[in-house]
C-alpha cells in the first residue's frame, strides 16, 4: 500500500498585482468622473439663475405689454419682482433705460461652485424690429452656460 501524499490546498485569493490593477482602474474612472460631476453641479446651480429670471421676465414682459418699451421703469419692475434670491443667486439687479432692461443675477461668494462664485449673468431685454426679445450675456461663465443661456 502506498502512502498517501497530502495535496497542497490552493488558496483562493487575489494577488498583489491584481489588486493594483483594480486600484489603477478605479483611479482612472475617478479622474474622469469628478470633473464631470463638478461641471454638472455648476450647470445645475447656473440653472437657478434661469429659473429666477423667468419671474423677472414675466414682470418685464407684462410691463412692456401694458406701457410699451419706452415706459419701462426699473423701480416698478423691482417692486413687481420683490426681493427674490435663491440658494446660489445672491442678488438680482434690474436697471431700465430708454427701451432696454438689464437684469443682472449675481451669484453668491460662498456655497456655490468655485467657477460661479462672485460671477454674474446679465439678461438684456430690448425691442428689435418691432418685437420685444431677450439676450443672455453669461460673462465669464460661457463654458458653464453653453446650451442653457439661449436667446
Amino acid at each position: 500500500m502506498q502512502a498517501r501524499i497530502p495535496r497542497r490546498r490552493r488558496c483562493a485569493a487575489f494577488t498583489l498585482i491584481e489588486l493594483m490593477i483594480v486600484v489603477a482602474i478605479i483611479a482612472m474612472l475617478a479622474a474622469i468622473a469628478v470633473p464631470q460631476y463638478q461641471n454638472y453641479i455648476a450647470r445645475t446651480q447656473f440653472a437657478e439663475a434661469l429659473t429666477l429670471f423667468s419671474g423677472v421676465r414675466t414682470a418685464v414682459d407684462s410691463e412692456v405689454h401694458l406701457r410699451g418699451p419706452d415706459g419701462l421703469d426699473a423701480d416698478r419692475i423691482e417692486e413687481l419682482v420683490g426681493d427674490e434670491s435663491g440658494d446660489y443667486v445672491d442678488d438680482i439687479d434690474v436697471s431700465a433705460g430708454g427701451d432696454t432692461v438689464d437684469v443682472s443675477m449675481q451669484f453668491a461668494d460662498e456655497g456655490v461652485n468655485t467657477e460661479l462664485a462672485g460671477e454674474a449673468v446679465t439678461f438684456t431685454g430690448q425691442e428689435d424690429e418691432d418685437a420685444w426679445g431677450w439676450e443672455c450675456d453669461p460673462g465669464g461663465l460661457a463654458e458653464i452656460a453653453t446650451g442653457l443661456c439661449a436667446e
